[in-house]
């Protein structure tokens, strides 16, 4: 089978396990700017997100809600500029596709499937923005991501990565005087490792150049990811880490930092994961995206992952995170290091080379 009929093959298949439905907000303006996004109970961040996202030009938000039970939906469908779809599947199903890369048979989890098929129905052959309900992408004062898809068109890009920069409060007293808070408090002081994350590199994703707040607080308070693995799992990503760390002294991450957050999507394009697509990226762009990992609502987010189990690799995420925490606790413990910084406004997070091509 050729590229173009292995690609076709893989359009097709993908049209076939989509069950997508919009069930309010069919009427909104289909030319307006779009951001895309999936969520699940994410009325802590919602207003937020949604007054932050207006400021910097998106006109239509397209959400794919994934059976909230918080409010989250009832919200947005009183929202003039939002689309809510539904799907029968859940976020952490998994499905056989052929992969577009190869032709094989390959097992994807529906989140990956769902965020291709959103820009398929949604933006075919249009810039949107792809991000989460915790993270926030900043520009400049006064730049829109209309003014910023101008530039890109000039340069013939299709595609701008992101670094997610978590933020975080001073210490483990401050975040845990935050739960069971009902919306996120921006007046509060957040902070982030006010150093150079990523390089950018032509046709490849970026090189790390510092790993990220979680990666430096499990070094710094002894929590090893990897026990939290399923054994198969853990092997696997063992021989990964040497094979990354011996060759090459990239740093050790733990969590992606790195995702395309604004796409220009044609037929042929495909999420590999959340933070890898087929589309080339811009070398020249980096956009800094505040990312609200660690707040108030990490508690709740944590026993609802623990619980389902439904996450990427048996929830291990929410299982580090919540030994993490623990640790912290028993210290006393602070999220602070002699290069965090308070997060105030676009200019800090480009002083510190996070922010790219403006």
């Amino acid at each position: 089978m050729n590229k173009v009929a292995v690609a076709e093959r893989y359009v097709s298949l993908r049209c076939a396990n989509s069950d997508l439905r919009v069930v309010a907000g069919a009427g909104v303006d289909p030319s307006g700017f779009t951001l895309l996004a999936v969520l699940r109970n994410e009325m802590y961040f919602l207003p937020h997100f949604l007054a932050h996202y207006r400021r910097l030009g998106v006109e239509r938000f397209v959400f794919l809600d994934d059976r909230s039970f918080d409010g989250s939906r009832e919200y947005l469908c009183q929202q003039s500029d939002a689309v809510i779809v539904e799907s029968g599947r859940r976020y952490g199903e998994v499905v056989e596709m052929i992969s577009p890369a190869g032709g094989k048979v390959r097992k994807i989890r529906m989140i990956h499937l769902w965020r291709s098929l959103l820009h398929d129905l949604f933006v075919p052959n249009r810039w949107a923005v792809q991000v989460d309900l915790d993270e926030l992408v900043h520009l400049p004062q006064g730049m829109n991501f209309q003014d910023v898809v101008a530039q890109l068109d000039r340069r013939d890009a299709r595609a701008v990565w992101g670094v997610m920069l978590d933020v975080y409060p001073k210490d483990i007293e401050e975040l845990a005087g935050q739960e069971g808070a009902s919306r996120l408090d921006m007046t509060r002081t957040w902070y982030f490792d006010g150093e150079p994350h990523l390089r950018l590199r032509t046709n490849r994703r970026p090189r790390v150049i510092h790993p990220g707040a979680r990666t430096r607080l499990y070094s710094e308070y002894g929590v090893n990811r990897l026990t939290h693995l399923p054994t198969s799992k853990r092997r696997r990503k063992t021989r990964h880490i040497l094979g990354k760390i011996l060759p090459g002294f990239e740093p050790l991450t733990y969590n992606a930092i790195w995702k395309p957050v604004l796409l220009k999507w044609g037929r042929g394009c495909y999420f590999k994961n959340s933070h890898i697509c087929n589309l080339s990226a811009s070398s020249r762009y980096l956009f800094p995206i505040q990312h609200f990992r660690l707040t108030g609502s990490l508690y709740q987010k944590i026993q609802i992952g623990l619980r389902e189990n439904s996450y990427h690799n048996d929830s291990a995420d929410h299982r580090v995170l919540s030994e993490l925490l623990r640790t912290m606790k028993e210290r006393n413990g602070s999220f602070l290091y002699p290069k965090s910084r308070p997060f105030d406004c676009f200019d800090d997070l480009s002083a510190t080379r996070n922010a790219l091509g403006f």
